[in-house]
């Protein structure tokens, strides 16, 4: 539990790299006005000089220079409006902001001084705009080596966010990175422009849509992918939000340019220049003292010692005095108690305390116990256990460390494990925790397995809401009324956060002690909930069970050949090689081909092809552009080809070589079970489910997924399985006699729907029913179809008519999805699970479509969610009592794959197809298809 929110403030550190160096920059302006308009008393200093504005602005930037020690620093600041590029193609640019106030001016220029007495250069030049040198820096310096932080809140930056580049709020000590982004806005960073776009900026003077808000331009965007695709779709809105669509696409280009940032500026100072080496203090302090600035005074000469020791932490609080024992509790030193909750939470670090602890809990007769971890990493297979807390009564927690900084007093893991290894053990002692998961899995990593899992909060939480964030933090808010200690407390936040071990023991005793408390509390008030919603057989039949299952799978991982990965990686660079030649014969001369300039230039000004679509820099090169193109030249198709090359290389067969544990040297990603609305499992570390598999060189990366010597690997998938619940749900008799006669559904479908004999269906006619009945569970519309068969929207609106006509109790089970959706605020799987269905009832066309196709693919998906867990607990609970020798590893999308003796693929292939076709008795057979190889690929 505790990892889980190492995860969240420390998702950019990797275990076994170089620290990653941080650059820090000041979004000047924005970061100027924040302060003058702060909610602060006013302020002027011994002479009469104005200082509110100045006094947040430095107490900001010593906080931030405090917290996060920067490697690199620079501010960034706006010319003036007149001589900005943006105001010579756009006079009205910024022309309806009011002036500044008299007394920000003389405010601003001290703040300047204060920065610059401080060492940190400035950025500012004829015509350039602050934002503009950010996007410009990120273009140059974000990458695995650097990290960029861009000090600001302003949202025309969101753009720039990425795995590299965060945002930094020093107010509010908030880091916004795309995953924040996402969360709180709904959109990622790549379609931050493309929403702005649609909405323009009221402050800037920028035309937007008229009538289109944030929530509009991001479902608008969400379906249609940019704003310009939005535009030409402008018939499909309401007829109002149509007439403003075409009456803004003249506008369009304009206002993507001014809103889209600049990344090619020439900055005004070297990297160096820019390298924090701590505060000098002989320039800074009589600035303080001139302006009054006395309580920042100290601030700052503790700032100024720690220079060339930027690494040095605070001095460890002293200890809190320990509260009056219990009658027969044990005797520990206190991490002191929470006065807001009333809590006890002790820290046992002697060996006579943990003893006692033990005693007492076999004394107590404990029943239900709260278990929690505090470890090295967000990735269980390589964390180091650091402490385990325990509580088993509300108001009670204990912390037991195993691990700590230098000098910290720890109890011996081989101790810890003799004295509390057999209670973690004891099934008859009901487990409680918070993402058990991963807990069970460090703690079997330290050989002290868990026993008697019961009941996890996190998946309470996401079976009662799977729409929601069900961590921790906001689970106790939602339903204690009660505020965790927020883990930046304890290790701060960005690329200069601790790990656990490395705060002090008495902090993290109260933050360890605290979460298992809160899970216990947590668990009493989530079961009856589960019970009152009817969701309480899904979560103790399938969800639950399935964590121990996960656990094993996790723990298990999957063996890769690290040579096959190297000889396809020089596979894929040689061609990668052959395609550049190409690329460079197709153009004419030899350019960069990962450059969007250099490639703009051939292109269209020596190629001469048409511009498809501008940005601010130029014209756009992105793949939709070069797949319009590639109709008029070879050169678009070769780039998108080359581009689709360089991906495999990086995001897969590098990454995944990085991803193999060096004690195991297998692969071991983590299975989330809440990670999507549909009940879905996803994976991460590495995202198995994403491999691809549409091109011969995806499908190869599978081969490098291996079986150890003397076993094979199995692939077990259910066929067409989708399509079948469909046929369940919907009571449809023509597909279900397909299904039951084992035809091939797609020509039956076409031949019902064109009305020929099946064979004399032809292969285009086929495609056509395919892409109907893969994409009816979606709420595919005709646009949907229509760009997927490249055919007209008309034609493929006439398809679905015709599909409709012909099998109405499938027209009638969609529409029937949607009409639970709009009487409860949510749909229902066959097991029960349910997803709300927001915005059912929207005003918004494009918004109340989304979740009607929301409502369709939740059941159908869902439902096939349910099917496979059970099967996976089921085979998972067959495995254990019969001592078989298969181990199941993987689950993607709809196939299970396992490893097993070579000699005993027979009896356990009839296993496995018996429980996956019997998981769910339904009114069509399920079909499993299953193969077998020494790798993933000839198994698939």
């Amino acid at each position: 539990m505790g990892s889980l929110h190492w995860v969240a403030a420390n998702r950019h550190l990797q275990p076994g790299r170089a620290a990653v160096k941080t650059f820090y920059i000041l979004d000047g302006h924005s970061q100027i006005y924040r302060a003058y308009f702060a909610p602060f008393r006013d302020l002027t200093s011994p002479a009469g000089e104005p200082t509110r504005a100045t006094y947040v602005f430095t107490t900001s930037l010593l906080g931030l220079l405090e917290r996060h020690r920067p490697d690199y620093l620079a501010m960034a600041l706006d010319s003036p409006v007149a001589s900005l590029e943006r105001t010579q193609s756009f006079p009205q640019y910024k022309a309806t902001r009011p002036a500044p106030p008299e007394d920000f001016a003389p405010q601003e220029r001290r703040i300047v001084e204060i920065v610059q007495a401080l060492g940190i250069p400035i950025w500012r030049g004829d015509g350039a705009e602050a934002d503009d040198y950010l996007a410009s820096a990120v273009q140059r310096f974000a990458g695995p080596d650097m990290r960029v932080v861009l000090v600001s809140r302003d949202k025309d930056l969101e753009q720039l966010l990425g795995p590299f580049v965060a945002m930094y709020d020093p107010m509010n000590d908030e880091t916004i990175d795309p995953d924040a982004l996402a969360e709180r806005k709904g959109y990622r960073p790549e379609q931050a422009l493309e929403v702005q776009t649609l909405i323009g900026d009221t402050v800037d003077n920028i035309p937007g849509v008229k009538g289109v808000g944030p929530k509009t331009a991001v479902k608008l965007i969400e379906k249609y992918g940019t704003a310009q695709a939005v535009v030409a779709h402008a018939d499909e809105q309401t007829p109002k939000l149509a007439g403003n669509l075409r009456a803004f696409a003249e506008q369009l280009p304009l206002t993507r340019r001014l809103i889209e940032l600049r990344r090619d500026l020439e900055l005004p100072t070297a990297l160096e220049a820019c390298e924090w080496h701590g505060v000098d203090l002989p320039a800074v302090k009589p600035i303080f003292e001139q302006l009054g600035f006395h309580r920042l005074i100290e601030r700052l000469e503790r700032l100024a010692a720690e220079r060339g020791s930027p690494e040095s932490a605070p001095p460890a609080p002293a200890e809190a005095p320990a509260p009056e024992a219990a009658p027969g509790e044990p005797v520990a030193s206190s991490a002191g108690p929470r006065a807001a909750a009333d809590c006890d939470l002790r820290l046992i670090d002697t060996p006579e305390a943990l003893d006692a602890l033990a005693q007492w809990i076999r004394e107590e007769k404990v029943t239900r116990l709260s278990v929690d971890t505090e470890t090295t990493s967000r990735r269980p297979m390589w964390a180091e256990l650091v402490g385990l807390s325990l509580s088993w009564r509300p108001g009670v927690g204990y912390y037991v460390p195993v691990r700590g900084p230098l000098g910290a007093t720890v109890l011996e893991l081989d101790r810890v494990r003799a004295v509390l290894g057999p209670i973690l053990a004891d099934a008859a002692i009901a487990k409680v925790g918070q993402n058990l998961k991963y807990d069970a899995i460090v703690l079997a990593n330290a050989a002290m397995p868990l026993g008697g899992v019961a009941f996890d909060t996190y998946l309470a939480g996401y079976v009662l809401d799977p729409s929601a964030s069900n961590k921790l933090d906001n689970l106790a808010q939602q339903y204690l009324q009660y505020t965790c200690i927020p883990i930046q407390d304890l290790i701060g936040t960005g690329t200069r956060a601790m790990t656990m071990d490395q705060v002090p023991t008495e902090q993290v005793a109260t933050y360890a002690a605290e979460d298992a408390e809160v899970s216990l509390r947590l668990a009493d008030a989530l079961e009856p909930q589960l019970a009152e919603k009817g969701l309480a057989e899904l979560f103790g039949r399938v969800e639950m069970p399935l964590l121990s299952v996960l656990v094993d799978m996790e723990r298990t991982g999957i063996a890769l050949d690290l040579s096959q990965l190297k000889r396809q990686e020089l596979e894929l660079d040689k061609a990668a090689d052959v395609l550049r030649d190409r690329i460079f014969a197709a153009a004419g001369e030899p350019f960069n081909p990962d450059s969007p300039k250099q490639l703009a230039e051939v292109l269209f000004e020596k190629l001469r092809l048409p511009v498809i679509r501008r940005t601010k820099t130029g014209p756009s090169t992105d793949a939709e552009v070069l797949d319009r193109l590639a109709a008029e030249h070879e050169l678009p198709a070769l780039v998108l080809e080359y581009r689709q090359l360089t991906k495999l290389l990086g995001t897969y067969l590098r990454a995944l070589a990085e991803a193999v544990h060096p004690a195991t040297g297998r692969v071991h990603c983590s299975f989330n079970q809440g990670g999507t609305v549909t009940g879905r499992l996803s994976s991460s570390d590495p995202n198995l489910q994403n491999i691809p598999i549409r091109t011969e060189m995806g499908r190869r990366i599978r081969s490098a997924f291996v079986a150890d010597a003397g076993f094979v690997l199995l692939s077990a998938d259910y066929s067409q399985v989708e399509l079948r619940i469909l046929a369940h749900l919907s009571g449809d008799e023509t597909l279900r006699a397909a299904f039951e006669a084992n035809q091939d559904i797609h020509r039956t479908v076409a031949a019902e729907v064109f009305g020929v004999p099946a064979d004399e269906v032809t292969p285009e006619q086929r495609a056509r029913a395919k892409g109907v009945n893969f994409g009816i569970v979606y709420g595919q519309t005709a646009f949907g179809l229509s760009q997927a068969l490249r055919i007209g929207r008309g034609e493929a609106q006439e398809f679905i008519d015709r599909y409709r006509a012909r099998f109405p109790r499938i027209e009638s089970f969609l529409a029937e999805c949607i009409a639970q959706a709009k009487r409860t605020g949510y749909v229902e799987t066959i097991l029960k699970r349910r997803r709300p269905i927001a915005e059912i009832d929207s005003r918004n066309q494009a918004a109340r479509s989304a979740a009607e196709r929301y409502a369709i693919n939740s059941v159908v998906q869902g439902s096939a969610a349910d099917l496979i867990k059970l099967a996976m607990v089921n085979i998972h609970r067959r495995l254990a009592a019969e001592n078989r020798p298969s181990r199941m590893l993987l689950q993607i999308h709809d196939e299970l794959v396992f490893e097993l003796p070579t000699d005993a693929v027979e009896p356990e292939r009839a296993m496995i197809v018996q429980e996956m076709e019997s998981a769910l008795q339904l009114s069509v057979p399920l079909r499993v298809d299953t193969g077998v190889g020494e790798n993933w690929m000839d198994a698939k």
